[in-house]
């Protein structure tokens, strides 16, 4: 989700107007429309005087920088909001859980998935660091790839 979506979606939640908002944070009616509309982007200073008034964290509202620990936190928030991903506890160990509510969070599920099952290659030796990398990194063109492969042997022993 975009910055102004993002502004647009708290302001809403409590039931502001795009003017009220734009009096909160001392600026004017017609940025806040343009922010929201994804005309124009808010600089730093401006997200700090519109996360101030909307009572929220600047990290809540702008896009995710993961090389600062409470912007990671954030964008967890985040996968919560729209993939439904929640921290569970085991055994003393935080883990990342979805909730398998609807088909998008069973298509996270499945991925998820995927990627654990790669990463468990890599772990036992199966497939080493570097095609792991590639993995992840031209993911889901290699997923692709791979199902291409497995259908045409499935297809060759259907023929025998």
């Amino acid at each position: 989700m975009d910055v102004g979506k993002k502004i647009k979606r708290f302001r809403t939640s409590l039931g502001l107007s795009q003017k009220e908002l734009a009096q909160r944070s001392g600026m004017s009616e017609p940025a806040i429309r343009n922010y929201e509309l994804g005309n124009r982007t808010p600089s730093d200073k401006q997200l700090e005087k519109i996360a101030g008034a909307l009572g929220v964290s600047i990290y809540a509202i702008s896009e995710p920088n993961l090389e600062n620990y409470d912007a990671v936190l954030h964008a967890l928030f985040y996968l919560e909001d729209e993939y439904s991903f929640i921290p569970k506890e085991i055994d003393g160990q935080v883990y990342l859980a979805v909730e398998n509510k609807n088909a998008a969070t069973r298509t996270i599920s499945k991925m998820l998935s995927s990627w654990n099952s790669e990463f468990e290659k890599l772990k036992s030796g199966e497939i080493n660091k570097e095609e792991y990398d590639m993995w992840r990194y031209s993911y889901p063109l290699i997923k692709a790839e791979r199902l291409h492969e497995e259908f045409k042997k499935l297809k060759n022993n259907t023929e025998k």
